[in-house]
């Protein structure tokens, strides 16, 4: 029986789920044979019960902050597709829950790592290297309309209205190393193994490893570390790479400590500031970067966050928020050229 993934919303339309794309769930891992299993529509997501993560709202200060954990301990926590789409719902989720402040992401420690990279079994129902949706629906499986699966996760994580922190708690290789790039802080454990082994593998990057590298490290270290596939100590990392590098038993403990600081802050100026600096690259001038300050400060200056600042700094009290990011956003946000990665129809 084909199970289902999860998603971000529940699916009731029964036209949809009587249209879901019919495609080969056998195959190899080592042909061009796309392997699927359940259904992620194109727009939607279903809700079934998390196989692959955990997810918890409610246990970390007073639920203002979430925990996702990739939970797979008898592969070592290693990343499928499933895997994919359950961190991008949790993602998506957390992201819309006005309570939560901030997102945590770590390996389950019965895993022995963070995670320990793709599962490189053969393609399977329980490790599809597609799922429904990447391929447009009524249409045969074809290579050019496949989406990297990393890539689609940490998208979710670059789109969140939270800050996200990485709390690498073991060995953490390729996309075990390239998830925590996209996310705005990184604790690790100072033992734990890391590395960009995608050419020990034959493989590219993946996972906006190609965009976010090199804006951690620099240039030439991000050449170093790519080219040559090493794998070291997370205590032996270039400065970048990691915010914190603290004993395996500090790991979770000290993202929760970032975390708490951010529950201090606005978040509505939480999520502005962290997508000004997502999404000023190489390619943009001081003058352009001056003009979107002008028109974010002019606009959260006249916002209740702003007023709550500025009234508990004086009355020296700890401030109390009321504005939701994701449902107050103001109507030029996104400021950006929006790109659709989505396959064609």
């Amino acid at each position: 029986k084909i199970r289902n993934l999860t998603g971000k919303y529940s699916i009731k339309d029964t036209h949809h789920s009587q249209n879901r794309n019919t495609m080969n769930t056998e195959g190899d891992s080592k042909d061009s044979t796309l392997v699927t299993v359940g259904a992620r529509f194109k727009s939607e997501w279903t809700q079934d019960e998390l196989t692959s993560v955990k997810f918890d709202t409610s246990s970390i200060l007073d639920g203002r902050v979430a925990l996702i954990t990739l939970s797979r301990p008898k592969s070592r926590n290693a990343w499928t597709e499933i895997m994919r789409n359950e961190l991008a719902r949790c993602v998506d989720t957390a992201s819309r829950m006005s309570k939560v402040r901030a997102i945590i992401i770590t390996g389950d420690p019965d895993g022995k790592a963070f995670c320990a990279g793709a599962d490189l079994s053969p393609a399977s129902a329980s490790n599809p290297n597609s799922v429904e949706g990447d391929v447009p629906t009524g249409r045969e499986a074809n290579l050019s309309y496949w989406r990297d699966g990393g890539g689609q996760a940490a998208l979710s994580i670059v789109r969140c209205t939270k800050p996200v922190i990485a709390a690498v708690n073991g060995a953490a290789v390729g996309v075990g190393m390239t998830l925590p790039l996209s996310c705005d802080m990184t604790v690790a454990a100072e033992n734990a193994k890391v590395g960009f082994v995608f050419g020990k593998r034959g493989l590219t990057m993946e996972c906006l490893s190609s965009y976010f590298l090199e804006r951690c490290v620099g240039h030439k270290v991000a050449m170093e570390l790519v080219l040559t596939g090493r794998v070291f100590r997370a205590k032996e990392a270039p400065s970048g790479l990691f915010n914190y590098i603290v004993p395996a038993d500090m790991v979770l403990t000290k993202a929760i400590d970032l975390a708490k600081e951010i529950c201090e802050t606005s978040p509505m100026s939480c999520m502005l500031n962290r997508h000004m600096i997502i999404r000023h690259g190489y390619s943009t001038s001081p003058e352009e970067a001056h003009l979107l300050e002008s028109k974010s400060i002019y606009w959260v200056s006249r916002q209740a966050d702003s007023r709550e600042g500025i009234k508990s700094f004086l009355e020296k009290r700890q401030p109390e928020y009321p504005m939701d990011p994701f449902k107050d956003s103001p109507d030029w946000f996104p400021w950006w050229k929006e790109v659709s990665t989505k396959s064609r129809l």
